[in-house]
C-alpha cells in the first residue's frame, strides 16, 4: 500500500504491477554502445535526479498511464505517484517475474551480449539493496544467462567490501560504472535525489579499480559549471581513464524536460543560464557552443593522455550549428544520437558531410 506522509504530504511507498518480462532489449542504450539488453527491477526508486531518470522525467512520462490508476487507488485518490519525487513504486513480484522469464530461455541466452542493470532506474536504490532484491536479481541473471552485466548506479555502496567480493566471485561477468558529472557535492545536491555524493562515488570507483574489477567512466551529463577552470580535468583524472574499459560522456540535452531541472538549480548559475537561453528562449547557438566546448576539452585530454580510443561522446547533434560542427573535425570518439535520415546519415547537414569529407581524404591518401 502507498503511505502518505502527513508532514510532507507526499506519497512515499507503493506497489505497481510487476513487468512481465523484466529482461528486454535496450535499443536506446545499444545506440550508445552501452548494452544490448536491460533489467530494471523497480518502477520509481527514490534514488534519482532531475535530469534523466527522475520521477519527473522520461520514465515518469512513459509510465504515467500505467502507474496512475494503481497509485490513485492505493493513495486514496491523490495525484499519481509519477508526479512526486519522493515515491517508491515497487514491483512486488519482480524476482518471480525474472525467474519465470528465465525458465523459458536456453543455456546460451545472453552469450556475447551485455545487459545493463539498470537503464531507467537504479538497481542499487537503497531499499532494493536492503531488501536483498538487488542481489537476488543479479544472482539469477548470473546463474541462468551468459550476459555480461553492466552495473550503472549512483550508489557508492558498490565500492564496499561486500559488493567488491561479490563482483570478484564472478570473474568476467561484471563491468561497473558510477554516473558522475561533477566533483561538487553541494551542487549535486540541487539536482540529485538522495544519491551518494560525487566524492563518495569517485572513491568507490577507485576502490573497484584497485580490487581489479572492470570499470567504465560515465560522465553523463556534464553540466556547464564543470567547464569552469580545471574542474573537468580534475574530474576526468579522478576517474583514472587509463584503468577503465571505456569512457562515456555527454552534455545535458533535454529540450522537452528541462523545466524541473530549471527549478532545482541556483538562479544565475551556468546551468540556469543554459536552460533559460538554450531551451526557454530557444537560442540554439548557446547549447551548441557548450556541447562543442565540452567535446573539445575532453578530446584534448584524451589525446594528451593516450586514451582517445576509449572516448564515447554522446551527442544529439541536431542543434549543433554549422560553425560549431566543423570543430568536431573527424568526430573521433563521437556517437551521434539524433534520429538519422533513412540512409543513416545525420539530419544535420554539417555532420552528414563529415563522413564524405573523411572518405575523400582517405581516397587521396
Amino acid at each position: 500500500m502507498f503511505c502518505t506522509s502527513k508532514e510532507k504530504k507526499m506519497l512515499t511507498f507503493g506497489n505497481v504491477s510487476t513487468i512481465k518480462k523484466p529482461i528486454a532489449a535496450s535499443p536506446g542504450f545499444a545506440k550508445r554502445g552501452l548494452s544490448d539488453f536491460k533489467l530494471d527491477i523497480v518502477g520509481f526508486g527514490r534514488f534519482d535526479d532531475y535530469y534523466c531518470s527522475s520521477n519527473l522525467g522520461h520514465f515518469a512520462r512513459f509510465s504515467r498511464a500505467k502507474f496512475a490508476p494503481q497509485t490513485k487507488e492505493q493513495s486514496g485518490g491523490q495525484i499519481p505517484a509519477a508526479q512526486y519525487p519522493d515515491t517508491i513504486a515497487g514491483y512486488p513480484e519482480i524476482i518471480e517475474a525474472i525467474e519465470k522469464q528465465l525458465a523459458k530461455v536456453g543455456p546460451d541466452f545472453g552469450a556475447g551480449k551485455t545487459l545493463v542493470f539498470s537503464m531507467l532506474t537504479d538497481g542499487f536504490s537503497p531499499y532494493l539493496v536492503q531488501t536483498g532484491t538487488t542481489e537476488k536479481a543479479l544472482r539469477m541473471v548470473l546463474e541462468k544467462t551468459q550476459f555480461r552485466i553492466r552495473i550503472l548506479t549512483k550508489n557508492s555502496i558498490v565500492g564496499k567490501p561486500k559488493w567488491i567480493d561479490f563482483f570478484k566471485s564472478f570473474p568476467g561477468r561484471f563491468v561497473v560504472g558510477l554516473s558522475i558529472g561533477t566533483m561538487d557535492n553541494a551542487w549535486a545536491k540541487n539536482v540529485e535525489l538522495r544519491t551518494s555524493p560525487p566524492s563518495s562515488r569517485l572513491i568507490a570507483m577507485q576502490l573497484l579499480q584497485d580490487a581489479g574489477i572492470a570499470t567504465y567512466g560515465m560522465l553523463c551529463p556534464v553540466f556547464p559549471e564543470v567547464l569552469d577552470g580545471d574542474h573537468l580535468e580534475r574530474l576526468v583524472e579522478s576517474i583514472r581513464p587509463d584503468r577503465v574499459e571505456d569512457f562515456w560522456a555527454e552534455p545535458y540535452y533535454s529540450p522537452n524536460d528541462w523545466r524541473e531541472l530549471l527549478k532545482a538549480v541556483p538562479v544565475g548559475s551556468a546551468t540556469h543560464k543554459l536552460l533559460t537561453n538554450a531551451f526557454e528562449k530557444k537560442q540554439r547557438g548557446v547549447w551548441s557552443r557548450y556541447a562543442t566546448d565540452l567535446y573539445l576539452r575532453l578530446r584534448a585530454i584524451a589525446e594528451r593522455d593516450g586514451w582517445i580510443h576509449k572516448l564515447k561522446y554522446l551527442l544529439y547533434e541536431t542543434d549543433i550549428i554549422p560553425t560549431d560542427a566543423v570543430q568536431f573535425g573527424d568526430m573521433e570518439g563521437v556517437l551521434l544520437q539524433s534520429k538519422p535520415n533513412e540512409d543513416g546519415t545525420s539530419k544535420n547537414p554539417a555532420f552528414a558531410a563529415i563522413p564524405r569529407r573523411s572518405a575523400k581524404r582517405r581516397r587521396r591518401k
